[in-house]
């Protein structure tokens, strides 16, 4: 990439930013899951009963969470290409 590209937004660098949303994202879910996770264990010492259901909603919260958070940046990524597409075919067309 060149830096003219770049001055000009001829080439789109968001792409790069938004995969390295994507994991910074995961990881965040991941850790917030995790500490609900401990919570629920946590819990289980005075009421078992609600600490189990803690544990199966962290569990399914962990799991759409990630599942919703990668639908996301895939609805950014599929924006990105299509722009990208869209500058290959004015570039084919004739008078260009």
């Amino acid at each position: 990439m060149r830096f003219q590209d770049f001055l000009n937004f001829d080439k789109m660098i968001a792409g790069s930013i938004i995969k390295f949303l994507y994991w910074l994202g995961f990881v965040i879910i991941i850790l917030f899951g995790l500490g609900a996770i401990a919570g629920s264990v946590s819990t289980m010492s005075y009421n078992g009963a609600l600490g189990l259901l803690q544990l199966v909603v962290a569990i399914i919260g962990i799991a759409l969470g990630v599942l919703f958070w990668r639908v996301i940046c895939e609805m950014y990524l599929i924006f990105l290409s299509m722009n990208e597409r869209l500058g290959q075919i004015k570039d084919k067309l004739p008078g260009n």
